[in-house]
């Protein structure tokens, strides 16, 4: 699965069921890459991950991670494994 751009997020689901949005986004404060703990600067360019999990039923939008765009590019491979087991 590609990484998202400025004009297109790029939504999938993970192993477990839960629905993901991978976003770009310019860093207005430092956060930290779960990743690979990391400083993601102010300014930078960067993703935001989105989580739903299946198990609640959240609307609410405040469960969400500022990766480096590098250490996205994981997170969307796996997604896109996750995508393909589920076709089998």
């Amino acid at each position: 699965m590609p990484l998202p751009t400025r004009r297109h997020p790029v939504r999938g689901t993970d192993l477990d069921g839960n629905s993901i949005e991978l976003v770009v986004s310019i860093a207005r404060k430092l956060y930290v890459c779960p990743k690979c703990r990391g400083s993601v600067e102010i300014g930078a360019e960067h993703v935001v991950v989105r989580r739903r999990d299946k198990r609640r039923d959240d609307t609410d939008d405040r469960y969400h991670q500022h990766w480096h765009t590098g250490c996205a590019a994981s997170l969307a491979r796996e997604l896109e494994i996750s995508d393909r087991k589920r076709r089998r």
